[in-house]
């Protein structure tokens, strides 16, 4: 009997699924999208279910191409990539594994190997404008603007109201420096499409670049409204508030972000930023106490941890984690002067002070440095410092070149 309900939530899924992929997007776009909870039930079931026939029955390789769709579905890229590659092996030169191949490597970010699958995929006559649409996106990501432009408009003559399309002509005309348009191309993609979580994201970047608050935090909602519980939009919320200086409504959004997925160490980060900014710093401390048992890898930890302390007046638990700061990246220059400032000041206490040691110079790192909160800014010790005052000169000589005439 159970067995039988797996086999129904399965087909059931299929269906959808099929109806989802369907070329009728006028059809599709009215169709409201499953409740999260209903949806992950039926994929969790569906996945059973082929897995079932793939122990079953190893060499057909349709059912491995419709758990790979799945596991795509479900965000798992890794798992769909493998099961879409033995789908492949089986079959070779079938158009729509390539297809599937290339959605996959996009997810990844693999652009270069995706546009590659995916023209082979146009090569094998797949002929949808999902394809079209997805070549148009990864020519944008190339630099092509213009094979860009080509493949949007092939995909709206198939599918005139197909919402992904417009909502990558609108990055089109954004990349375009058309503002207006992209906002109103995007719009209508979130209105014709409203399961489409990048559209909520990238429109709600737009308008938050542009200073449009209010209108990014109405897409939000719309957001929030359509996936309560994706913790992204949460995370998209607080950025707009603290984009305007409402620290508080940003530190209430951080938190519900963090209630939804208690491993977003972004959203720690974040938070300890406006701790940091309001001299909390035992709240500041605990958040990055929490990156650290999440995420002891997270670039700069140390060295926040360091000024926090450094703050509190725990100078031994500062000079520990700017120690720790610098062992983990000894060409971290703000991590050694910090350490060096820091350990000066455990020095003076003692009585024995020596000045910190001016770091060599180091090349700077290309990585994008995580989200830090402002290191505060330090008041002139003038008791070690040496003021020079510069005496002016009692005659200026100025000679006069004559030669030289007024032009007009």
């Amino acid at each position: 009997m159970e067995q039988s309900k797996k086999y129904i939530y399965y087909f059931l899924f299929l269906s959808l699924l099929m109806a989802a992929c369907g070329q009728d997007n006028r059809v599709r776009s009215k169709i409201p999208p499953s409740p999260f909870q209903v949806e992950s039930v039926m994929n969790t079931a569906a996945i059973d279910a082929l897995s079932d026939a793939i122990r079953s029955n190893p060499s057909v390789p349709e059912n491995y191409f419709k758990r790979a769709l799945i596991f795509l579905k479900m965000d798992n890229t890794e798992r769909a990539l493998e099961d879409i590659n033995r789908a492949d092996q089986l079959k070779q030169n079938t158009g729509k594994y390539l297809f599937v191949k290339a959605l996959v490597l996009r997810k990844m970010k693999k652009y270069n190997e995706a546009f590659s699958f995916a023209q082979s995929a146009e090569i094998l006559n797949v002929d949808t404008p999902e394809l079209y649409t997805l070549l148009g996106d990864l020519s944008q990501k190339r630099n092509d603007l213009a094979s860009a432009e080509k493949y949007l408009a092939k995909s709206l003559q198939i599918a005139p109201f197909d919402g992904e399309t417009f909502f990558y002509r609108g990055t089109l005309a954004a990349r375009k420096g058309d503002t207006l348009s992209a906002i109103s191309l995007m719009n209508k993609a979130i209105e014709i499409k409203p399961s489409f979580k990048d559209g909520y994201s990238t429109l709600t970047d737009v308008l938050k670049n542009y200073r449009m608050y209010d209108s990014a935090l109405v897409v939000n909602r719309s957001a929030i409204a359509q996936f309560p519980s994706d913790a992204e939009f949460w995370v998209e919320r607080g950025l707009v508030f603290y984009k305007f200086g409402r620290l508080d409504s940003a530190l209430v959004n951080y938190e519900k972000a963090a209630q939804v997925d208690a491993n977003r160490t972004d959203v720690l980060l974040y938070s300890a930023a406006i701790y940091f900014r309001w001299k909390s710093y035992e709240k500041a401390i605990e958040n990055y106490e929490k990156v650290l048992e999440i995420k002891p890898e997270t670039p700069k930890i140390n060295y926040f941890m360091g000024l926090t302390y450094e703050q509190l007046n725990q100078m031994e638990k500062a000079e520990e984690a700017l120690k720790e700061a610098v062992e983990k990246n000894p060409n971290d220059t703000q991590a050694i002067l910090a350490l060096n400032r820091v350990s000066g000041r455990i020095n003076s206490g003692m009585g024995n002070y020596t000045p910190p040691a001016t770091p060599a110079r180091k090349t700077p790192a290309t990585t994008k440095p995580a989200v830090a909160p402002e290191e505060p800014r330090k008041l002139l010790d003038t008791s070690r410092v040496r003021v020079n005052t510069i005496k002016p000169k009692e005659k200026v000589n100025i000679k006069t070149d004559s030669i030289r005439k007024i032009r007009f």
